[in-house]
């Protein structure tokens, strides 16, 4: 399995021209326990008890820890049993996924002069970067798991097929993420946007490949799902920013679409826009 994770690293690598990347390789049956032995845990123990912090990682597949010193290496950590039985397309959308947070956290350091990752936690509007790099590593490892599953590559072909698999896949992830969405209220909004971030990864790279076809279909508002409006708002906000330097000073601009959105009830976020 080390192998398979140290193949797909070199080929993002070279896709992205990327020379160099301080970081480690942890595999492990025990998220939870083995994740609060790297880095930072932005957990609060006297807010969430070890049950329920238990029950938030037991559905966790991988994830990035970043390191306590800049100068020390990020963590990449992957639950091995689930590889094992994952397709390769998987494993591809996860590395590709954890290793865009790596780069997002490290340029966000660069950009904003930080000395220490901790400086992450002591500024609010580091939530909002937070949410854009979900959105953007989900974006990289979803089209890397495109094409590893059907062969498509990120650009305009208005093929049957495609359009075909355009149809299956947004119908599916609409419903997948929008009841996510509604059925993890009881885990605070973080845990909502984090859903509406993949979802609206997945969408922009639909709307790179067929954007007339992905175009008609969020005008028809797909299971009267209303927080598809949402996901048009970011959407239009992250295709004009797509780089991390140019969304550096909008970060802002996701909280206010989504302050408007998060007062929608459970019932009211599946009722038909008008």
């Amino acid at each position: 399995m080390r192998d398979t994770i140290k193949r797909i690293m070199n080929s993002y690598m070279q896709y992205f021209k990327l020379t160099d990347l301080n970081l480690q390789v942890v595999l492990t049956d025990d998220m939870y326990t083995c994740q609060k032995k790297y880095g930072f845990n932005r957990e609060d123990p006297s807010s969430l008890d070890e049950a329920t912090a238990r029950k938030n990682w037991k559905h966790v597949a991988a994830c990035m820890k970043y390191p306590k010193k800049m100068d020390e290496p990020f963590t990449l950590i992957f639950k091995e049993p689930y590889l094992k039985k994952s397709p390769l397309c998987e494993i591809y959308r996860l590395v590709f996924h954890e290793l865009t947070h790596i780069c997002d956290y490290r340029d966000y350091a660069r950009l904003n002069h930080l000395t220490s990752y901790q400086e992450l936690f002591d500024n609010p509007e580091t939530v909002l970067f937070q949410h854009w790099s979900e959105y953007h590593a989900e974006r990289r490892g979803y089209a890397a798991w495109l094409k590893h599953r059907y062969g498509i590559r990120l650009k305009y072909d208005p093929t049957d097929s495609k359009i075909d698999i355009l149809h299956k896949e947004t119908m599916s992830n609409i419903q997948y993420y929008g009841e996510h969405y509604t059925n993890t209220a009881e885990y605070g909004s973080t845990r909502q946007i984090y859903f509406t971030m993949h979802l609206l990864a997945r969408m922009t790279i639909w709307m790179q490949i067929l954007p007339y076809e992905v175009s008609d279909i969020l005008s028809k508002d797909p299971f009267d799902y209303k927080g598809i409006e949402w996901i048009k708002k970011l959407m239009c906000l992250f295709l004009k920013y797509p780089r991390i330097e140019q969304m550096n000073d909008h970060y802002m601009d996701i909280a206010y679409i989504i302050a408007e959105n998060l007062s929608l009830t459970k019932e009211e976020i599946w009722q038909k826009v008008s």
